[in-house]
């Protein structure tokens, strides 16, 4: 392999990957307004902390369910044709929760029907997504690849975080939810202009075939020491955002005394720095990638703790100052590490295994999710909302510190 390009100017005649990044992009913009709508909806619709924690949990046992499978399922089908499909049909379940809410009929059980019927149709979409990449981009792109298609997608994000406040007040959460249906639709029609040439297997589409391609994926796994170590720092990743998932509305509205335009503006700060870490990564050349995961993911722990504090200062201001102080760490460390991390990752494994492994490792790494989502559930009901979200941040350094000594990531 070529060294590792660091300057983004390449990829300014890769069209078909920035097509994709295109299609990501604009996904991102409805996801950050819906995301701002939902979780304010579940708020209003449960009243509890607890109740939310659940319905999240519960949302991605689709992902651990599937994934495995339908990523191995994905690799004998055209990816292009999986991401425009399942597009559209995230679009029409999206458009759907919309009109029942309108109509009066969203209920917790609907609304928790509903985001497992999106879950379900991602699990198709995410490992094509993932498998395509290969296909358009060479191996020493993938760095500033993953980096520029982070960076797009922060800054579209920071865009629809800025103006969802407004639209939720404007637009209600139907006209939210609307948004994000229209932006699925736009998707599928950009990857419907990509140009790509897939090579697919003549093995037949079946369950054994499909099967066979599971277990291919685990035994590469299994056989890649530094493989099961990366995945076990993305879920690591993951279970320290779960508390800021799950408890931002109760504690952005008891203990900062905010509404919907404070959610989204600690969202603005945490995207924008996220962003800021994703473009500066590539330039990183002489701190070698053990020790930008480690470094970076003590500084997300420690402004995890930071964050928690701030919800007991008693000064308004201050308390603000701290709140998106930690906010800026968090996301700008949390930058660097998913650009380091995906680059890894594409480097690792072969084109013809992305998407069973895309598949087998988010399910892997989303496990941490509703085990975090069913354990803020349980402490919500007997701690503090910033005393969980303190104890998150501890047990991260306490895990990213036992990483010193694995020897396995110098190769990163």
């Amino acid at each position: 392999m070529e060294s590792e390009v660091t300057s983004y100017g390449p990829l300014k005649t890769q069209k078909e990957y920035l097509k994709l990044i295109a299609a990501n992009v604009i996904n991102r913009f409805g996801d950050s307004i819906d995301g701002i709508a939902i979780a304010w909806l579940m708020y209003q619709i449960t009243h509890s902390a607890s109740m939310m924690a659940l319905i999240l949990g519960l949302n991605y046992v689709p992902t651990i369910l599937l994934q495995p499978f339908t990523g191995a399922l994905v690799e004998h089908l055209s990816k292009k044709r999986v991401m425009i499909l399942f597009d559209i049909g995230r679009g029409l379940v999206v458009a759907a929760t919309a009109a029942l809410y309108v109509l009066g009929h969203l209920t917790p059980v609907i609304l928790t029907a509903m985001m497992l019927l999106i879950s379900t149709l991602e699990a198709f979409r995410s490992p094509a997504g993932s498998a395509i990449v290969p296909l358009l981009l060479k191996p020493e792109l993938y760095k500033v690849g993953s980096a520029l298609n982070q960076t797009a997608s922060r800054v579209t994000e920071l865009i629809g975080l800025a103006l969802a406040g407004g639209v939720v007040a404007l637009l209600g959460c139907e006209g939210a939810l609307m948004i994000d249906a229209a932006t699925f639709f736009l998707s599928a029609l950009i990857i419907g202009f990509i140009r790509i040439k897939e090579t697919l297997p003549e093995e037949k589409v079946n369950l054994k075939s499909t099967g066979k391609s599971f277990l291919e994926g685990l035994s590469l796994i299994r056989t890649s020491r530094v493989l099961v170590v990366l995945l076990l720092i993305g879920a690591m990743m993951n279970f320290m955002f779960v508390p800021l998932n799950v408890y931002a509305a109760p504690f952005i509205a008891d203990y900062l005394k905010g509404g919907a335009e404070t959610l989204s503006l600690i969202n603005i700060v945490l995207v924008l720095s996220l962003g800021l870490g994703s473009f500066v990564a590539p330039k990183i050349t002489r701190i070698s990638g053990k020790t930008q995961l480690i470094a970076c993911g003590l500084i997300a722990s420690l402004a995890l703790c930071l964050f928690a504090l701030g919800g007991y200062v008693q000064s308004h201001v201050l308390q603000y100052a701290v709140v998106l102080g930690s906010a800026v760490l968090l996301g700008f460390s949390s930058g660097i590490i998913n650009v380091v991390y995906n680059a890894a990752f594409l480097r690792l494994i072969p084109p013809d295994f992305m998407a069973r492994l895309s598949g087998i490792s988010t399910a892997i790494l989303v496990c941490s999710l509703p085990i975090g989502s069913f354990l803020c559930s349980a402490l919500a009901a007997v701690l503090e909302v910033p005393v969980a979200i303190l104890a998150s941040g501890v047990l991260s350094i306490g895990l990213y510190l036992l990483l010193v000594r694995v020897k396995s990531l110098d190769a990163l």
